[in-house]
């Protein structure tokens, strides 16, 4: 995948891991540190893993890292004062232990760059992009002048200053904003690039144009459920154009899944393939009309081809009756409400739980919406599911959309217990509660006791609703995005058209 960003005028990196490779320097003093202080405690403790380097340090101050982790251990310390020397049990004596041993690392092993990412700031500094470092560590100074390249960036955000503006660290935002602010470009004009999941957090909290996860340790998926916009294992993936659009655009190109089908093929023999799918815009073409969205005899028969040969699940944002009577195959699973309602064969079912408690509340919104909106906009057409009220307004003039767009998300907000979803001229006031397509097909994983380390999840769908599900699949199987939407996409893959779906699975079935 290729992606070209415009309008960008500034870009915010972070320095370990995405400029430098100290963070293996980082990681290997954080281990240093950790295992000689557990077995200190106990001969018999686990040992310090790279999991947790990523859970509970990377990307954090010292001293917050080191209370992270010894958190998730059960361990309390006094946190003591950054003064204490580096042989007291206390936090900051832990994390001054540590930073002596990260000190003689760097010194034995100098410091290496990532020469992608120096080369795409040279080139962009040339091309009029404001470059910034943030690091949450108080060597970035020094180690960016160890390795010749503290001229490249305009502006040093990193754990010095941090401390002495009491800036709050990662996942907050403050080190990057302060970053943007003295580079003196909005935030909607920067894009920040991190390989920490609590940077890539801290990154969308400050709302920037976009943020890149940059994929160095086979962190692909953890970036993308952080929040990451991207995913991209070297900048020469990305292309950046300064430009003087009002707002900052986007363009990702997809190697094609039927140019690719002798890959996925060979991925497919070495797991066991399980087949996911949404159903407008993917078996079924977009229509005026959601009820006259009939998938074709042929994609029927395809389909039941490849139910007797793989497990497949129709995951939709339609109801689950709705969509189970418009495919009309007995021998599917259909995930409904984008998850919050499955059933399948041998009995398998579920309805989410915690979904149950809104469901007077939606009855509520739909008879007011009913009166207030449907009967003064026309062609809005609002349809109750069962646990959500999806508002469509495809045949609405343009001059009404931002009136309805305004009044949903208006009302949504009211209420604590709803959240809004968006998609291809449609809005959905939806349960407020952590679940959507992605959790839906891990929970299928589960009941159908498909083991990670087996299995190759296939999603197919074209809307930005199954961009929860591309974001769970990635790194482990195969995400397909069917035609584009507006917003960013974690697949892997791109078909043009419900006819190309067609074809590619066809193919897929000649093998």
């Amino acid at each position: 995948m290729k992606i070209e960003l415009k309008g960008i005028r500034a870009a915010i990196f972070d320095m370990d891991g995405v400029i430098t490779q100290t963070a293996r320097v980082h990681e290997k003093s954080w281990k240093k540190l950790f295992d000689g202080y557990l077995k200190s405690k106990d001969e018999k403790a686990d040992p310090f893993r790279h999991q947790d380097y990523l859970a509970f340090v990377d990307g954090k101050p010292r001293y917050k890292g080191v209370q992270s982790f010894l958190e998730s251990r059960n361990i309390e310390l006094d946190y003591g004062n950054p003064e204490d020397s580096p042989d007291q049990e206390t936090i900051c004596g832990l994390g001054n232990q540590k930073n002596t041993y990260f000190k003689k690392i760097l010194e034995e092993e100098g410091v290496e760059l990532y020469d992608d990412t120096v080369q795409r700031i040279k080139q962009w500094r040339k091309e009029g992009l404001k470059i910034a470092v943030v690091s949450s560590s108080k060597n970035c100074k020094p180690v960016l002048e160890k390795a010749g390249v503290l001229d490249l960036f305009d502006v040093r955000v990193d754990g010095v200053v941090a401390a002495d503006m009491e800036l709050k660290g990662k996942p907050d935002p403050d080190i990057f904003l302060e970053a943007a602010r003295q580079l003196e470009v909005p935030v909607g004009r920067a894009i920040v690039f991190e390989d920490a999941e609590s940077g890539v957090k801290a990154g969308k909290a400050g709302q920037f144009a976009f943020v890149i996860g940059v994929n160095r340790a086979d962190a692909n998926q953890a970036l993308l459920e952080s929040g990451a916009d991207w995913v991209v294992h070297e900048l020469l993936e990305l292309a950046i154009q300064k430009g003087n659009s009002e707002a900052p655009e986007f363009q990702q190109q997809f190697p094609s899944a039927l140019d690719n089908i002798d890959a996925i093929r060979k991925k497919m023999n070495q797991y066991k393939a399980a087949f996911f799918f949404d159903y407008d815009g993917t078996l079924s073409p977009i229509v005026s009309q959601p009820e006259d969205a009939i998938m074709d005899a042929e994609m029927r028969h395809t389909i039941k081809q490849f139910a007797q040969q793989y497990p497949l699940a129709i995951v939709s944002g339609r109801d689950m009756h709705d969509v189970k009577k418009l495919v009309n195959l007995n021998e599917l699973i259909y995930a409904g409400s984008h998850g919050f309602h499955i059933e399948g064969p041998d009995n398998l079912k579920m309805e989410h739980d915690d979904a149950q408690s809104i469901l007077s509340l939606l009855d509520e919104l739909e008879t007011k919406m009913q009166i207030e909106m449907k009967t003064q906009i026309d062609g809005v057409r609002i349809d109750r599911k069962k646990y959500a009220i999806a508002v469509h307004y495809r045949n609405v003039a343009d001059s009404k959309v931002a009136a309805v767009q305004k009044y949903v998300k208006d009302l949504t907000d009211k209420y604590d217990e709803l959240k809004l979803g968006t998609g291809k001229r449609i809005l959905e006031m939806k349960p407020a509660i952590d679940w959507d397509k992605g959790k839906a097909v891990y929970w299928l994983l589960e009941q159908l006791n498909l083991k990670e380390e087996e299995t190759l999840p296939i999603y197919i769908g074209d809307d930005v609703t199954d961009e929860d599900a591309f974001r769970a699949v990635a790194g482990r199987g195969i995400g397909i995005l069917v035609g584009e939407h507006d917003e960013p996409s974690a697949a892997d893959y791109s078909l043009k058209s419900v006819d190309e779906v067609k074809l590619f699975l066809d193919r897929l079935l000649e093998c």
